[in-house]
């Protein structure tokens, strides 16, 4: 097919596109094969704690380690922790998705911000090591208390540290890479628009704007889908029912939504951009509405960091899209390039649509575990 054929001439146009890419894609292998292991290791655990459930029904807990913890709040924990994982193993290939829609579409944008992303991982990896250390020790301290036979064991830590190594040295061949492609692409974005300064900062807005869609689609599902998630196995006794009709609207609702913009916002269409605003503002309530009703009163740390990222980057999309509104009809629309754009986006919707399905038939199978 012809993009296919532009997108292999834009990997290898340089010999800093090939090492770019060959690295992203090792890096994802590496990755994601690391944090399956880790993922494995963290489902054993979760197996012995349920296990242990019926323990709780027995004893009042007269020594209890931390808060009022039982295992049945401790195995909801590794549940989380395991959403982590999956979650850490899509990002790496959205990541991956990211840096080829990047090559292909020569935006600097993309690459400064795959850059920060990997640096975000290296912290996500960081905090693996912190939080498989702190509940492993409470939880084997508890199962030290009752006299159980099985703790959990500590050899995921050892992965995860593994895993902290390898992130940091993909990051550091990232940013060399990347600011080299930094340089190669600002001179073919310079060749495509021009010495225009203003037209050059309406291009750059343009940019941004497109990838704040792209993680605006990948938070927002993940934060939806995994809430669902939390909600059917929510075993509080509460009726649910209206919160997972609109939480799966709202899941519903995302990729319309964000497909609504990147048609506005390329056709300049006034209508479709104030109706993604609109949809922006509802989105905000609602992780406002989760984060105090569900979130703030449970030790979900994933939801919690996906929540606040998804306010911020839908915060930031409005304010994107105010921008890139002022620029309509002040002639960036003619210097887009509408076929090589279209092919463009079916590369990146291959990979993004492809790493959301693999997403939801995860967390779907583990969802049919819990009913």
């Amino acid at each position: 097919m012809r993009f296919d054929n532009k997108l292999w001439t834009r990997i290898t146009e340089s010999r800093w596109t090939i090492l770019y890419i060959s690295f992203a894609v090792s890096q994802m292998i590496i990755a994601i094969v690391i944090e399956a292991i880790i993922l494995q290791q963290n489902e054993n655990s979760y197996d012995i704690l349920d296990n242990y459930i019926n323990y709780d029904s027995k004893m009042n807990f007269e020594q209890i380690v931390y808060k009022n913890y039982t295992y049945t709040q401790y195995s909801k924990q590794f549940q989380s922790i395991i959403h982590g994982n999956i979650w850490f193993m899509v990002f790496e290939a959205f990541l991956t998705a990211l840096c080829f829609s990047s090559v292909f579409f020569q935006n600097t944008i993309e690459v400064i911000s795959i850059a920060i992303i990997n640096v975000c991982l290296i912290f996500f990896a960081g905090v693996q090591i912190y939080q498989s250390n702190k509940w492993i020790t409470r939880v084997n301290s508890q199962i030290e208390l009752d006299a159980m036979d099985t703790p959990l064991t500590r050899d995921v830590i050892t992965w995860e540290a593994l895993q902290l190594v390898l992130m940091i040295g993909f990051t550091c061949a990232s940013i060399v890479f990347g600011y080299k492609l930094y340089k190669q692409f600002g001179w073919n974005i310079y060749k495509e628009i021009g010495a225009n300064i203003q037209m050059q900062r309406m291009y750059r807005t343009y940019l941004v704007f497109l990838l704040l869609l792209k993680l605006e689609l990948l938070l927002l599902m993940g934060f939806q889908i995994l809430n669902l998630v939390f909600l059917f196995s929510d075993d509080t006794g509460d009726d649910q029912t209206t919160t997972i009709i609109i939480q799966s609207i709202m899941v519903a609702s995302v990729i319309p939504i964000v497909g609504l913009a990147l048609w506005g916002v390329r056709r300049e269409n006034k209508v479709a951009m104030f109706i993604f605003a609109i949809a922006s503002g509802a989105t905000i309530v609602n992780f406002l509405y989760i984060l105090a009703k569900f979130i703030i009163n449970r030790d979900e740390y994933l939801l919690t960091l996906l929540d606040i990222l998804g306010i911020l980057i839908t915060i930031m999309s409005m304010v994107i899209a105010y921008l890139a509104m002022r620029n309509f009809d002040r002639g960036l629309k003619d210097h887009f390039q509408k076929r090589d754009h279209d092919d463009a986006l079916t590369v990146i919707y291959y990979y993004e649509f492809k790493n959301f399905f693999f997403f939801c038939s995860v967390n779907f199978k583990f969802l049919k575990s819990l009913l």
